[in-house]
């Protein structure tokens, strides 16, 4: 899963970092079913976050963010092959504002 978190204090708008479970925001009622379903059928899920601030979030895609899909389309790559076999499905989800980067 990809999609946009907000930064902390102190980090820069446009890193990116990668984790375990689903990146997906809200209440959580989402999250807790896509993880539970993905244990239950021993699913893997990857995640890959794109740091932003609350205005960013609300506003236009800025340079810092724009810059960052090379790299995240390249981590993404790199965590479908080392963690597939070859012929294996694997689901790639653009949550929210993600998914139209490929546009």
């Amino acid at each position: 899963m990809i999609d946009a978190a907000l930064k902390l204090e102190g980090e820069d708008s446009g890193s990116v970092a990668q984790g375990f479970g689903a990146a997906i925001g809200g209440i959580g009622t989402d999250r807790f079913k896509i993880e539970a379903i993905a244990v239950k059928y021993d699913i893997p899920i990857f995640a890959i976050v794109v740091r932003q601030s609350v205005k960013e979030a609300i506003t236009l895609m800025t340079k810092e963010i724009s810059d960052q899909a090379e790299n995240v389309k390249s981590q993404v790559y790199e965590m479908i092959t080392d963690n597939s076999n070859p012929n294996q499905t694997v689901l790639v989800i653009g949550v929210g504002n993600t998914l139209g980067v490929a546009q």
